[in-house]
């Protein structure tokens, strides 16, 4: 059975189904009506303790119709720690939830309610839930009998989007089969009915996302993407060969993307737009609603100095230049890296990497590829965290983002400082206007990107 634009459907594609489920699944699929045979797109919305929901849906109904059907799931999630007044919350906006289903009935745009009250405290959070959602929706599309043209589309349950959000979703994928993810761009509202002190804490995390992917891009680091929960979709093969989802309390977006990248060609989508919210929140140790109530006690926002960016280009830059595969550290590195990669490489036993690496390569092209397996982008996060503790200190964000290398590569030359608010639409207009990877008007069957041979990678992180 082939599917123009997805590629056909793999013999082996329900074991590959059944065996993830035995492996990873956490529990049993739980919606019962049979999905729409046209179905596209399923968007994932985890949601804890979240007043806005109805919002978001909204938000999400008045988008533009696609050519496929859409299913939202909502994955209604609290621990068996959460106190009662939070799962009475959850019950009533479930019931609000299904109210608003009631009176938004469309065969091509469908919502259910999962309910998961009393998950286990070891693992109840936003990873979990997300995980829960997206391995319903897998299931869904294997039930359609074509898991090949499912694209997964991740949101939150106080997100708004721009009215093309889903249809730019289907044409990304339908147009680039080579893919298998991409990281959709986002911007966090700057005006409306929190206070200002909101908006300027906001202001200041977002240009600290922005600043920190550009200061990657700018050394030619691999992996140089936004990894917003959020903002980000990935096609079900991809979801299933790469082992789910993570059941991490935070940050399973950012661990989650860095495995895809690693693994699979990723994309970005500018097209269209998500809009997390920018006020505070308490549901999770760490991301926007965690550090807008950091900046609002008081604490700045801080981000990495530029010139640990300079150590990471120098790394790219020896890499980029090797002409055969080396099989030690000093063939790999015959000239000098700068002293904090060097003490940080050996540190981390970058020797017996190498070594292992050059063992099970044919060429040059294989060494370089798996040497940025094994200096991923969590590798890097550690380096640039070490290197701040050892020399090269962060710096407040508005003053890192303004570093010259950035921009006056985009004619953004300034006698005066610009304050954080302008920094952040110089960074917002050159991110949304970056050149998408080019449109495949071919799609060749079985078509699907993943450069590893193996079904399931070895360590899930699970």
């Amino acid at each position: 059975m082939v599917e123009a634009g997805f590629g056909k459907v793999a013999s082996n594609s329900q074991r590959i189904f059944e065996d993830y489920r035995r492996r990873f699944g956490f529990v049993s699929p739980q919606i019962t009506a049979d999905p729409s045979k046209n179905l596209g797109l399923a968007v994932v919305v985890p949601v804890y303790d979240e007043p806005c929901l109805n919002q978001s849906l909204q938000s999400l109904w008045d988008c533009e119709r696609t050519p496929c059907d859409v299913e939202v799931l909502l994955v209604f999630n609290s621990s068996e720690r959460d106190s009662d007044a939070i799962r009475l919350r959850n019950r009533r906006a479930i019931q609000s939830a299904v109210r608003w289903i009631g009176e938004h009935a469309d065969s091509q745009f469908r919502c259910h309610v999962l309910d998961f009250p009393r998950l286990p405290a070891k693992h109840a959070g936003v990873g979990l839930a997300r995980k829960i959602g997206m391995d319903e929706a897998a299931a869904r599309f294997y039930q359609t009998k074509q898991p090949e043209r499912g694209v997964m589309v991740c949101y939150d349950a106080d997100c708004l989007c721009k009215r093309n959000f889903l249809v730019e979703n289907f044409r990304h994928f339908a147009e680039r089969p080579g893919i298998a993810g991409c990281s959709t761009y986002f911007e966090h509202p700057l005006s409306g009915a929190e206070e200002l002190a909101v908006y300027r804490a906001v202001t200041a995390y977002e240009l600290h996302l922005r600043y920190y992917v550009e200061g990657l891009r700018w050394a030619g680091f691999p992996y140089a993407y936004h990894t917003i929960g959020s903002a980000m979709s990935v096609r079900v093969p991809a979801y299933l060969q790469l082992g789910g989802m993570n059941r991490k309390k935070a940050g399973e977006d950012f661990y989650f993307f860095q495995k895809l990248m690693r693994h699979a060609k990723t994309s970005e989508l500018s097209a269209t737009a998500v809009y997390p919210s920018a006020r505070p929140s308490h549901r999770v140790p760490f991301g926007t609603g965690q550090a807008v109530g950091r900046i609002l006690a008081g604490e700045p926002q801080m981000s990495y100095s530029f010139q640990s960016f300079w150590s990471v280009k120098a790394l790219v830059d020896a890499v980029r230049s090797l002409d055969q595969a080396p099989t030690s550290f000093e063939e790999c590195f015959p000239s000098n890296l700068p002293a904090p990669m060097l003490a940080f490489l050996e540190a981390n036993d970058c020797q017996s990497a190498i070594a292992e690496i050059s063992k099970n390569v044919a060429g040059i092209a294989q060494f370089k590829k798996r040497f940025w397996r094994w200096f991923d982008g969590f590798r890097c996060v550690k380096f640039l965290n070490w290197v701040s503790a050892n020399g090269c200190p962060k710096v407040e964000t508005a003053i890192a983002a303004a570093e010259p290398c950035l921009l006056n590569r985009w004619g953004m030359e300034n006698e005066s400082p610009p304050t954080a608010t302008q920094l952040l639409a110089i960074y917002r207009n050159h991110q949304r206007n970056r050149r998408p990877i080019p449109v495949r008007k071919k799609f060749p069957p079985n078509d699907f990107p993943l450069e590893r041979k193996t079904e399931f990678p070895v360590n899930q992180g699970q």
